[in-house]
């Protein structure tokens, strides 16, 4: 399977123009030939169009991330091709919003296992929609199962997703003192500290990501809001917890890390600690203030660490799509990429990494089922 994926056949594919007609069966590259396959029996002259589906499931490290966006890119390049004259290539700002939706995505939803430098920690199902042309007229991506708890727990030799680590590196001294930036090494969250991907510079992958938010039509206020949810999660880990002598309550002797937690997350002290600490409970018509013990306060922080920044990735998703979104223009058909994360088994499985695995095994099931019961 390895020379399926050598650079000397993906370089091919930038030939672009001699994609114009066909691709014979026979093409080195298996992910850019199934491609342009699924892009050539969207047949424009038939009535009825085909809707095609490209699943991209295997197990870890075998190039499902590396491949999808390539796929895109395929897709992308065969239809901008189908609507010029002559043999120049140009890709309009729809497809050109398509192929940056990936980096963003990398970048909050992939993280470093002890497996795979770049593992995708969430599944995606994009939709490329067309019209009655097998032209573009956009897309739709929903996402599935992000590892959540990796934002705040992470197994030895591994990271937690990409962007913590970009926005540490990378982050200028203006952008540190806004964002309350501290060493890298000082966060709790970031269980293993400094820990770096041989050949990857995070301050770098950082511009790529700002730059590919930009085109996507993400403004500054929204960067610099998204950018200080992440550093208020970072700072959510450093929050200290004490025990009250004889009594279930907890205390909090120190409120400067909350008082950092709120002002980036633009709430109030006094509101925050007292809804961590003594939170009010329903009980019948009444409203009661309950106790919490130092367990229950350093559980309910994790799990709102975890809560926020799910919702910060989901509202990236709602962005991107809203970029994507094209409803002036009637798709007859699209062309779905299923992409979800490898088959793991870590010493330590979380409960998301459990759903990860049998979604794998139940698609496999239902790829033998296609491949040699129904074909037979």
């Amino acid at each position: 399977m390895s020379s399926l994926y050598v650079n000397n056949y993906e370089s091919i594919y930038f030939l672009g123009p001699r994609f114009r007609s066909s691709v014979p069966s026979t093409f080195p590259s298996l992910k850019f030939s199934a491609t342009h396959q699924g892009h050539q029996r969207y047949d424009v002259s038939s009535p009825k169009k085909v809707i095609q589906y490209l699943a991209v499931v295997a197990g870890t490290t075998a190039g499902k991330s590396t491949s999808s966006p390539l796929k895109l890119e395929r897709v992308s390049t065969s239809s901008s091709l189908m609507s010029k004259t002559g043999m120049t290539m140009h890709q309009g700002e729809l497809e050109q919003q398509l192929l940056q939706a990936n980096p963003i995505l990398e970048s909050f939803g992939n993280a470093e296992t002890v497996k795979n430098d770049n593992s995708s920690r969430f599944g995606k199902f994009i939709r490329v929609k067309f019209d009655a042309n097998a032209q573009i007229c956009g897309a739709s991506i929903d996402t599935y199962l992000l590892e959540k708890s990796r934002a705040v727990r992470q197994a030895a030799n591994e990271r937690t997703f990409h962007i913590f680590y970009q926005l540490l590196h990378g982050a200028s001294v203006k952008e540190r003192g806004e964002l309350l930036l501290g060493d890298i090494d000082s966060y709790r969250f970031l269980s293993h500290g400094n820990e770096v991907v041989q050949g990857v510079n995070d301050a770098t992958e950082l511009e790529i990501t700002r730059e590919a938010m930009e085109i996507m039509g993400f403004s500054i206020d929204e960067m610099n809001s998204i950018l200080k949810i992440i550093s208020a999660v970072l700072h959510f880990g450093n929050m200290v917890f004490k025990q009250e002598r004889n009594s279930d309550q907890a205390v909090l002797p120190d409120n400067t890390v909350a008082q950092k937690v709120c002002r980036l997350l633009g709430v109030s002290v006094t509101d925050f600690t007292k809804g961590l600490l003594k939170p009010k409970v329903k009980v019948g018509r009444e409203v009661v203030t309950r106790a919490q013990s130092k367990e229950q306060v350093e559980f309910a922080v994790e799990a709102i660490s975890k809560a926020l920044y799910e919702r910060l990735f989901k509202w990236i998703v709602y962005k991107i799509n809203k970029s994507l979104d094209r409803t002036r223009r009637e798709g007859t058909s699209f062309i779905g990429i299923l992409d979800i994360a490898g088959f793991e088994i870590f010493q330590l499985n979380s409960f998301e990494q459990i759903c990860i695995n049998y979604t794998n095994e139940k698609l496999q099931q239902l790829f033998n089922h296609h491949m040699f019961i129904l074909e037979q």
